[in-house]
């Protein structure tokens, strides 16, 4: 999973969460503010969706909130092995470089 992507995720998501919880304070504007809520939670969870190295139109199944959440977050991260692959070379490069500075 990219965390940079994951933490953008996260800050659209709580924003639009915390607007959603709090629309009903205001009377007039109860319903323009959740329907922004709910654009700026389904943004995050694209970007999520994007952080596992998938199209953010996954993001969609956020409408469907107690079914919709959980299915994204047990989506297989499609990034991971990728990350595995790159964390071991980078391992190996680090390897190859204090061999470098070991007197023989």
């Amino acid at each position: 999973m990219d965390s940079r992507i994951n933490r953008t995720s996260l800050a659209w998501g709580i924003s639009g969460l915390i607007i959603q919880f709090c629309s009903p304070l205001f009377d007039t504007f109860h319903w323009p503010l959740f329907i922004v809520g709910e654009v700026l939670f389904l943004i995050g969870l694209a970007y999520y969706a994007k952080a596992k190295g998938r199209s953010p139109a996954w993001g969609l199944f956020g409408l469907l909130w107690i079914l919709g959440i959980p299915f994204l977050y047990y989506l297989q991260d499609k990034l991971k092995s990728t990350d595995a692959a790159v964390t071991t070379h980078h391992r190996q490069n680090i390897n190859d470089i204090w061999q470098l500075f070991i007197i023989r």
